[in-house]
């Protein structure tokens, strides 16, 4: 009896003592870990008291603080800032007492702020770390390699961890982490650590594995031995410059159920072996330099839900390649060359919720039993492709669309009738779908509840809008290039931002629209002035094309002050006439200012130097008098376009028009300016460039050149660089720095007054197509370096005092026509009919000859008088002055000596 008496008298002990240490446990924490604690949160800024309960003694009460639910100690540490605002805690330091945490097994920082320190050394030492998140905290420096010695760690998220500025210098501690399931390196600054794969590939536990966006540039072709072949899952390499081949070497990891390559640089086919990722559900492969058909291999790829392979040149016919997919979720196909039907098979897809085939080939007609099981569809975009959708008007669709561009396909010419059933669309696009007739009532039920986003654009849709579209959730909406008519809605909802009604025939005066930020009413038939309603116009508008209207009077003065986000403003082709008030200096912002074909007057505002933003300025075909001064080439130095044409301008042309970088177009024609072509004009730097890059963009430009007015739509003027000085007073010569512009393409200096010869060096204006230079006063024999203009397509040097031989040149061989040369009486040769062999023409080339002759005889003259003059002033001296003779004699002897040295 003794034994079990003493037996249990000892587990009674050990029950005591266990209840003891437990309740010690529940009604705090241990001190040791408390006070790391406290020494942590001393270390840094907690501006929202995210902390505020790290008070009293229960630590393992604290937020963000886990204990073990048997020893008591801190486990776990989640300081993860998971607020919507910016409540982030922000480092100043670490302590290392927070090492007193040694059953630490799970770290959570990420999300806030440490961009004062580095990642502490201290952070390996805790050895049964089995989960560390140190994602977007912002620490400087690189990596500790200290944190190879975390060989329990599970879980590493380090993506966004240091700041932009710092660098990776090596991944070899990575190799120690052989019980690493999760890596997480988006962000960081790997572009120092070519041998990345070797170090990843000692992990043979890892199951995710994301390096997406750290600069890579390097993928090995081939790999003897992969260690998580078995075990990866999750591969995400996205964002990153390999510029190489997909590596056939993937098709080896078959575990893998996620595959991101997207946007990473890779180029080529896609190889056969990526049929053989057969667990894959998710596979991007977009936004790369992808090319030639699908292979056959990826049919297999029967478990795919997402299938992303936008953004590349794929080719072949969709049937092959989705006949076996009917597990899809997503689709998007988009911005490829894929062509063929649309094949039936899509009808089984179930489970499909968004179908992006945007920016292809493929044809074929669609009817509803390609729609006929796509129950779940959200997205619908067909977009660009010449599909003809042949749908029945009572045909009601088994699924609800939130997003619907249908912009370029077949749908008219009746409204598609079934649209009336989608009651969640929220973006509705059908533009360009040959839709005729008026717009149906219930279209503007759908407005009314769900539709944000609405493009009918060009289309011949007509009718009238309501008075009023204040019941609708509009926040775009599109009806340029239609036939509606009538007065414009009178309110819009306070949500409207773009509003583009262009090209109709809407009628009436322009109503108040406060609160509408881009707005596009050209082409109509608008009348009355601005002034009643564009000053109530206070919501912050941006964008005001009113051009090619009917609108009269003049620009208020309060436009400035009302409209100062005001950005881009056309007022062109209307019947404002007055001057511009000067509180246009106020749109200080002000990128585009087009007036041109108006009856404005008076001199341009000193106010406009404060628009140093402008770049596009057309003030063409006004009654603006007054001269150019130097603050326009001072002050408005992003000017792209600078168009003055026909007007009452004066005065000369100022050099500080050459010191505009980006000036492209310069239209000064059809003025009174007089004095010469400023002697640096050949400094404009785009003129002078070939490269016809450039960000600049609108809708429409109109350049004299070749003869007649050409329009360029679009950003197509980023492929015109033009000069027109023609019809002033110009005098002097033209200036030879004229042929440094390589890159103009038209210039214009006729109807002047402009002497002396064509300079030889306008044969460096290598992309010339239109040179104009008749009715001058210009003399002397047409350079032979035009000939070299190998771009030339029109030519005209009429009514000049030209001499001498045309040129016969491979280039001005093709523009054989005479009246190029007429009002030239002494030009001879093809393709004129006059022959350089009679009497007169060969006088003058005698002349032109014996010219010649005489200015290099002179030449040579002048040469040798120099030269014998300098020898005997020279010797002379030396025969005269004993002491310079005796000096020149020393200082001979003294080189020839130090040469023999030598």
């Amino acid at each position: 009896m003794g034994f079990p008496l003493r037996f249990l008298s000892s587990l009674s002990l050990c029950l005591l003592a266990l209840l003891l240490h437990r309740a010690t446990v529940t009604s705090g924490c241990f001190s040791m870990e408390r006070e790391a604690l406290l020494d942590f949160k001393a270390g840094i800024h907690d501006t929202y008291n995210r902390l505020s309960s790290w008070v009293g003694q229960d630590c393992c009460a604290w937020e963000g603080v886990i204990c073990g639910a048997t020893t008591g100690h801190v486990v776990m540490l989640d300081l993860r800032n998971t607020n919507i605002y910016d409540w982030k805690l922000r480092g100043e330091r670490m302590n290392s007492s927070l090492l007193a945490l040694s059953h630490l097994e799970r770290l959570d920082l990420s999300f806030n702020d440490f961009s004062g320190i580095r990642i502490p050394e201290f952070i390996g030492s805790f050895k049964k770390l089995r989960y560390l998140n140190l994602s977007s905290t912002n620490f400087m420096g690189g990596i500790p390699a200290r944190l190879g010695n975390l060989s329990s760690l599970h879980v590493l998220d380090l993506s966004d961890a240091l700041h932009f500025t710092s660098h990776v210098d090596n991944l070899h501690w990575l190799s120690h982490l052989t019980s690493l399931k999760h890596l997480d390196l988006s962000g960081l600054n790997l572009t120092d650590v070519p041998d990345w794969f070797s170090s990843v590939n000692m992990l043979p536990s890892l199951q995710v594995l994301s390096m997406s966006s750290v600069g890579l540039d390097t993928i090995p072709a081939s790999v003897v031995h992969i260690n998580f072949t078995s075990s990866l899952t999750v591969l995400d390499l996205s964002y990153n410059h390999f510029d190489s081949t997909l590596p056939k070497w993937l098709g080896n990891i078959t575990s893998l159920t996620h595959l991101d390559l997207f946007y990473s640089g890779f180029y080529g086919v896609i190889p056969d072996a990526i049929g053989d990722l057969g667990s894959l559900t998710f596979l991007d492969l977009g936004d790369n330099q992808l090319e030639g058909t699908v292979p056959r291999s990826m049919v297999d790829l029967r478990r795919l839900k997402e299938l992303h392979m936008q953004g590349n040149r794929l080719t072949g016919n969709l049937s092959d390649l989705l006949e076996q997919m009917t597990n899809l979720i997503i689709l998007d196909l988009q911005s490829n060359l894929f062509n063929g039907s649309m094949p039936s098979s899509v009808g089984k897809f179930s489970n499909l919720t968004e179908l992006n085939l945007a920016g292809n080939s493929v044809g074929g007609v669609l009817s509803e039993v390609h729609f006929e099981n796509l129950t779940r569809l959200r997205l619908l975009d067909l977009s660009g492709n010449p599909i003809t959708i042949s749908i029945g008007q009572s045909w009601v669709p088994p699924f609800q669309l939130r997003y619907v561009d249908l912009t370029k396909c077949q749908l008219g010419p009746q409204f598609p009738e079934w649209l009336q059933f989608q009651t969640q669309i929220e973006k509705l696009y059908l533009a360009d779908c040959k839709i005729a007739g008026t717009m149906p009532a219930w279209l503007w039920n759908i407005s009314s509840s769900t539709i944000t986003a609405l493009d009918l654009s060009n289309n011949q849709i007509g009718g009238k809008l309501p008075s009023s579209l204040k019941f609708t959730k509009l926040v775009i909406l599109y009806l340029d290039s239609n036939r509606f008519e009538g007065p414009l809605p009178t309110m819009l909802p306070s949500t409207l931002d773009t509003l583009f009604l262009s090209n109709n025939s809407f009628t009436g005066q322009l109503p108040i629209w406060p609160d509408v930020q881009s707005v596009a009413l050209s082409d109509n038939m608008l009348d009355g002035g601005l002034s009643s309603s564009i000053c109530q116009w206070t919501g912050g508008l941006e964008y005001l094309d009113l051009s090619n209207n009917k609108l009269l009077g003049e620009i208020p003065y309060c436009l400035g002050k009302s409209l100062q986000n005001l950005y881009i403003l056309n007022l062109g082709k209307n019947h404002f006439s007055g001057e511009i008030p000067h509180t246009i200096g106020f749109l200080s912002g002000l990128w585009h200012l087009q007036l041109k074909n108006n009856s404005f007057s008076g001199e341009l505002p000193l106010s406009l130097k404060n628009c140093i933003g402008l770049r596009f300025l057309d003030l063409a075909q006004n009654n603006f008098v007054g001269s150019i001064t130097p603050w326009i080439g001072d002050n408005l130095q992003q000017l792209v376009v600078l168009r003055l044409r026909s007007n009452m301008f004066s005065g000369v042309i100022p050099w500080q028009l050459a010191r505009f970088e980006k000036l492209q177009i310069l239209d000064l024609a059809n003025n009174n300016f007089s004095g010469s072509i400023p002697h640096n004009i050949g400094n404009l730097s785009t003129m002078r460039s070939t490269s016809q890059y450039n960000d600049f963009c609108y809708d429409e430009l109109d350049v004299f050149t070749k003869g007649q007015d050409l329009y360029y739509l679009k950003c197509s003027i980023k492929l015109m660089k033009s000069m027109d000085l023609s019809n002033n007073s110009l005098t002097g010569e033209i200036p030879k720095g004229i042929g440094d512009l390589a890159g103009l393409k038209n210039l214009n200096l006729s109807r002047n007054y402009l002497q002396g010869k064509i300079p030889w060096e306008i044969g460096g204006m290598k992309s010339l197509e239109s040179l104009d230079l008749s009715i001058n006063d210009l003399s002397g024999s047409i350079p032979e370096s035009l000939s070299v203009l190998y771009s030339l397509s029109y030519l005209n040097l009429s009514y000049n005092n030209l001499s001498g031989r045309i040129p016969t040149g491979r280039q001005l061989q093709t523009l054989n026509d005479p009246s190029i040369y007429m009002g030239n009486a002494d030009l001879c040769g093809p393709p004129t009919s006059k022959s350089c062999f009679d009497n007169k023409t060969t006088q003058i080339d005698i002349q032109e000859h014996e010219k010649e002759i005489s200015d290099w005889l002179w030449f040579y003259i002048s040469l040798v008088l120099g030269f014998v003059m300098g020898f005997w002033i020279f010797f002379g001296i030396l025969f005269l002055k004993d002491a310079w003779r005796h000096a020149y004699f020393h200082f001979i002897d003294d080189v020839y000596d130090w040469v023999w040295v030598q």
